[in-house]
């Protein structure tokens, strides 16, 4: 099998070097180049070959990794992007996954994890710890609209709304979300944990990817 081709962005140079070391350990990957910030990436990137994976560094000085994924982004110059972070709140990682990427890591992370996470997102395009357990290894085209048919059908028309809500991108909390659809939090709370229940999903950033994953907001 040829080895899928890695490229890396941090600013700490030990950190590349043992995560190089450790990748191409772990199974068919290659780290074929290295990069201290997301303006050497840009720069280089024209010459560059299409990576199959970029692991970026979250906080990095000057460019961070938040504002590399938007500028990819609004360039229109898609890339596979896995997040590297120390640590980071709800909100962020629900941003970034809005913005296109397909997956984060602690840094303290182990190497099985860091395995799990690699032939994840190479082998169904997403990794999140919540959706390991949803088996999201369905093919494209008819399988996908299939398995988006079969969770359409699972929701009622005020958990559909409620899912909206969540996914907006004025990022609403459960209190305004209840404000919005005129019911109490108890009732929103109600919604939540159904959606929860039936799809093993443990929190709003869950809820996000999952919505995501299956594009399912022009539904909603």
């Amino acid at each position: 099998m040829e080895n899928r081709n890695i490229v890396l962005i941090d600013d700490h140079v030990i950190v590349r070097n043992g995560l190089k070391e450790l990748i191409e350990k772990l199974g068919p990957y290659s780290v074929s180049a290295q990069f201290d910030s997301g303006n050497a990436f840009l720069d280089a990137l024209p010459g560059l070959q299409k990576p199959d994976l970029l692991i970026v560094d979250l906080n990095m000085p000057g460019m961070s990794g938040f504002d590399l994924v938007e500028k990819l982004k609004s360039s229109e110059n898609e890339q596979t992007v896995l997040i590297l972070t120390l640590d980071s709140d709800e909100q962020t990682i629900i941003r970034l996954f809005r913005n296109g990427v397909r997956g984060f890591l602690k840094k303290n992370c182990s190497a099985e994890v860091l395995k799990n996470a690699l032939d994840s997102i190479l082998t169904t395009g997403y990794y999140h710890n919540e959706f390991l357990a949803l088996s999201l290894r369905t093919d494209a085209g008819a399988a996908q609209l299939s398995e988006k048919d079969k969770i359409l059908a699972q929701l009622t028309e005020r958990e559909r709304e409620f899912l909206k809500w969540v996914c907006h991108e004025q990022e609403y909390t459960y209190d305004q979300i209840a404000d919005k659809m005129q019911v109490s939090s108890r009732t929103v709370d109600g919604y939540r944990e159904a959606i929860f229940d039936k799809f093993a999903i443990k929190s709003k950033t869950g809820l996000v990817l999952f919505v995501l994953k299956h594009q399912l907001f022009d539904e909603l």
